[in-house]
């Protein structure tokens, strides 16, 4: 069957209509006072009340952890639906548990597309499932908001209907390598990384910054033994490590150092560190730096943002961690919600990434996000916390 582009098929559809009506006019049976009123124009995924918006991320495996980032996203929909909407339309979510495995995320992403026909999609996780989400994301004119991912192959080239919030992982690679060398005065460091965009992204910013490990290796996901690269970085009198690695793998490598009584200064990325490391790794986590774009989740914060977030997460998701995932998933949502309240008009896709193209310093629990029709890099920079005896801490310097 031969599609009909949407635009084409209105044009179509106003010849037909005016066609018909002709003939009525002329014989004096139909007039201005009976018309119907002119219909707005939207996309699949919207209806005269609701937007659907649509989630592949794992929810099981071993990454589950990252899929609380779907709470972090119905908690934001949830408290703009308690308050009317946005124009008058019911924010939804559908999501599919992806296991972190690339071909099950496309599967998932063909079926929020042909089956569910979502308006665009929020919060798709992981450097490889992005990957494979939009060979069928980018085809199909789909918008891809806040992928939780700042591999390389996001940040250029340039795609247009791809809405980055997360710093890439090459300038957070450059920001732990920087504190490491400069606040740590580390000496001899060494990196081991996940062979794939992610762990490559980040040892790009490691090396980048100036560093040449003393110990510098690659492992598979296949791999679950670290104890020879626990026993490798040892034997080189590392003092500074940078586990650029995915939660099960690092929670494994901390582990392997602990098991030879090898305690060097850890550095990771956000995406490595699970705040569940503090009872699977309760010898090894503890004292770990990591990069951050996320504040501190602290009850007691003075962040504005934070408190909302914390806020509507007892609000509007009882019983759901408030963690720095379901944080990724809020500032997911909070971006999403920003593009459709700027949108004048019918509620399409071509108007809403015309709308996201127009924010400008839009304040998010991440950071501030600005995006143009050339640009859509999102947050440029990264903090970095301490995992402090039982919670991260900010750090200073």
């Amino acid at each position: 069957m031969t599609r009909i582009p949407f635009s084409r098929r209105l044009t179509l559809g106003a010849r037909i209509g005016v066609a018909a009506l002709l003939p009525l006019a002329a014989a004096g049976t139909w007039t201005g006072a009976h018309a119907a009123a002119p219909r707005v124009p939207s996309d699949p995924g919207v209806t005269g009340n609701a937007i659907l918006f649509g989630q592949s991320v794992p929810q099981s495996g071993s990454a589950a952890q990252y899929g609380q980032s779907t709470a972090g996203i119905q908690a934001y929909f949830d408290a703009v639906n308690a308050h009317g909407g946005v124009k008058g339309h019911k924010l939804q979510l559908k999501m599919y548990d992806d296991q972190y495995l690339p071909a099950i995320a496309r599967q998932n992403t063909v079926k929020l597309v042909d089956q569910d026909h979502v308006f665009a999609t929020v919060g798709m996780n992981g450097s490889a499932a992005i990957k494979a989400d939009l060979t069928v994301l980018e085809p199909a004119g789909v918008p891809l908001i806040s992928p939780h991912s700042g591999a390389t192959y996001l940040q250029s080239p340039f795609a247009k209907t791809v809405y980055l919030s997360w710093p890439a992982y090459k300038s957070e690679g450059q920001a732990l390598a920087t504190y490491a060398m400069k606040s740590l005065r580390a000496k001899k460091m060494g990196v081991i990384y996940q062979n794939d965009d992610y762990g490559k992204s980040l040892r790009s910013g490691v090396i980048a910054a100036g560093v040449s490990p003393a110990a510098d290796i690659s492992y598979d996901l296949s791999q679950d033994d670290f104890s020879a690269q626990a026993e490798q970085m040892k034997s080189k009198g590392v003092d500074t490590v940078f586990v650029l690695a995915s939660p099960g793998k690092a929670v494994s490598f901390l582990n392997a150092m602990a098991n030879i009584n090898y305690h060097p200064r850890k550095l990771m990325s956000q995406a490595s560190a699970l705040p569940t490391f503090y009872s699977s790794s309760p010898k090894e986590f503890p004292g770990s730096y990591i990069a951050s774009f996320i504040p501190p989740l602290l009850a007691n914060s003075s962040n504005a943002q934070v408190k909302a977030f914390l806020s509507d997460m007892s609000t509007y998701q009882p019983g759901k961690p408030a963690s720095i995932f379901a944080a990724w998933g809020y500032m997911d949502a909070q971006i999403a919600v920003a593009g459709l309240r700027r949108i004048g008009g019918g509620i399409t896709r071509s108007a809403y990434m015309t709308a996201l193209d127009g924010l400008k310093n839009l304040p998010t629990i991440g950071g501030s996000i600005s995006y143009s029709s050339t640009d859509h890099h999102g947050l440029r920079s990264t903090s970095i916390v301490k995992a402090g005896p039982s919670a991260f801490q900010p750090v200073n310097g």
